[in-house]
């Protein structure tokens, strides 16, 4: 027989009992900017029932978590200290439910990974391709978008991991301190063209590059605002014939059957379409620096297995990638 030591036998502490899910949803809601009416619809419940509950939860918690104005209703202070928590803990529970078919079939929980759709497709998917090929009944959910969107859901606890730049303008103080920041490699703007560009030898300025046309991740991207502001910095205007994708392969297959054509990527991109489109690398100066790619999680994420198995991979294939070209 297995003793458990007392820390494990724990009661659960009195306030966390008299604590219920919609009352957290609450504080969840608010903090998404809802107020109390379209709270009483997402509950299907009546509006004075919600105003009973967030008394109900303030009295539980001691303290006020909503101020009402004129304008609706917003988090006080002390509601805004506790939202990520509550958002943490009701994406687990969420995730629980998502994953009780998986736990009575014997399988695990789904790995949640986020990354910017460039790297998704050009450093993450044959890590992945091969955990699932080791893992029997793995499960992985790729979620992609840009840096802010996805650290907002590390923080949320809707993503396990993301790999990807550290926007720590997009994070208060605190959030940066919760974040685990492990860098994998420097990153820069990587310029690429067709096999059949002609002209475009040696070191180029930017001043070489405006008068063609490019192709370009969209306009929310870090490529394209910090692509602009060297751009504004350096006199030069915005290029024309710009076409925005957010499609790694749509991007190469335009630029290899568009000669004269300019493509402006992050460097795991462009070494992506180098190797897959037979594209070539630009050497431009000044050189543009883009933040450090990454893998960030939060500091209070228990160990896992299976995510320290997949994430192995991932630093395997930086090295191949880097190495070959």
């Amino acid at each position: 027989m297995v003793k458990s030591s007392t820390s494990e036998l724990r009661q659960f502490p009195s306030l966390l009992r008299g604590l219920r899910l919609p009352q957290l949803q609450l504080v969840r809601m608010a903090g998404a900017g809802a107020n109390f009416r379209q709270m009483a619809d997402a509950l299907h419940v009546t509006q004075p029932a919600i105003t009973k509950m967030a008394r109900e939860l303030e009295r539980t918690l001691g303290a006020p978590l909503f101020e009402r104005g004129a304008t609706g209703v917003r988090l006080s202070s002390f509601g805004r200290a506790v939202l990520s928590q509550v958002q943490r803990s009701l994406a687990h529970l969420e995730q629980l439910v998502d994953d009780l078919p998986s736990h009575r079939e014997g399988s695990g929980a789904a790995l949640r990974i986020g990354s910017p759709s460039f790297t998704a497709a050009a450093l993450l998917a044959r890590p992945v391709a091969q955990w699932l090929g080791c893992t029997p009944a793995g499960r992985v959910i790729m979620s992609d978008g840009v840096s802010a969107q996805l650290l907002s859901m590390l923080h949320a606890g809707e993503l396990d991991v993301v790999i990807g730049s550290l926007d720590d303008g997009s994070c208060s103080d605190d959030e940066l301190q919760q974040l685990r920041f492990e860098s994998l490699y420097e990153d820069a703007i990587t310029f690429v063209t067709g096999a059949d560009t002609p002209g475009l030898e040696g070191p180029l300025d930017l001043a070489d590059l405006c008068r063609l046309p490019w192709v370009l991740p969209p306009r929310n991207s870090l490529v394209w605002m910090t692509l602009r502001r060297e751009l504004t910095l350096h006199g030069h205007g915005l290029p024309h014939g710009v076409v925005e994708a957010s499609s790694i392969p749509a991007i190469g297959t335009i630029l290899h059957h568009a000669a004269g054509t300019v493509g402006a990527l992050r460097a795991d991109a462009g070494r992506y379409l180098i190797h897959h489109h037979g594209l070539r690398m630009l050497e431009v100066v000044p050189s543009m620096s883009l933040p450090r790619v990454g893998i960030m999680r939060l500091r209070s994420a228990p160990p896992e297995a299976s995510l320290d198995a997949l994430l192995a991979m991932v630093r395997t294939e930086v090295l191949r990638m880097f190495r070959s070209h």
